[in-house]
């Protein structure tokens, strides 16, 4: 089974494109923290050694659109999809393999706005904000499902405290 989950932060704003037929395509990178003890990170940390992994995510066509239009750098996001390899022969004709996250379904976590203003995660702005619209549209186009939920009727949300989430 080739199934993926991750929360992490993007580490630049998503890249929106369109296919020669027309479906949308957005590209973006996720920071997620390696699960590391407090003394194995302050270790890492002083040994300029990594503490996060830097994943490449792909997304299609409404979930594409609603990621460009909604998320930022900064922001954190929770994606569920898989993970698909590829190949290809660059300009000096050498094959460069890739590995890629393809992001089938999303949840708006935090932006990088509430976390500077002390909010936490998975709290919601107020009604009414671009944050709740992108929800909205996205539920109805069923482009967007609660990660974590185990309804298929998109309804609700599905609140995670920061002590539930295992990393």
């Amino acid at each position: 089974m080739n199934n993926v989950s991750l929360m992490g932060r993007l580490t630049r704003d998503p890249e929106l494109r369109y296919t020669p037929n027309g479906a949308a395509v957005c590209r973006f990178n996720v920071a997620v923290d390696r699960r590391l003890s407090k003394e194995r990170r302050q270790d890492a940390e002083r040994n300029n050694q990594p503490t996060a992994d830097f994943i490449s995510c792909t997304a299609w066509n409404k979930t594409a659109e609603l990621i460009a239009n909604y998320f930022h750098k900064g922001d954190r996001i929770a994606l569920t999809g898989r993970i698909q390899t590829g190949r290809y022969e660059d300009k000096d004709g050498k094959t460069v393999y890739t590995t890629d996250v393809i992001a089938e379904t999303i949840d708006f976590v935090e932006t990088a706005n509430s976390s500077s203003q002390g909010q936490s995660a998975m709290q919601r702005p107020p009604v009414n904000s671009a944050y709740d619209q992108a929800q909205t549209q996205a539920s109805r186009e069923g482009s967007f499902r609660n990660f974590g939920s185990d309804s298929e009727d998109n309804e609700g949300f599905y609140h995670i405290n920061n002590e539930d989430i295992p990393f």
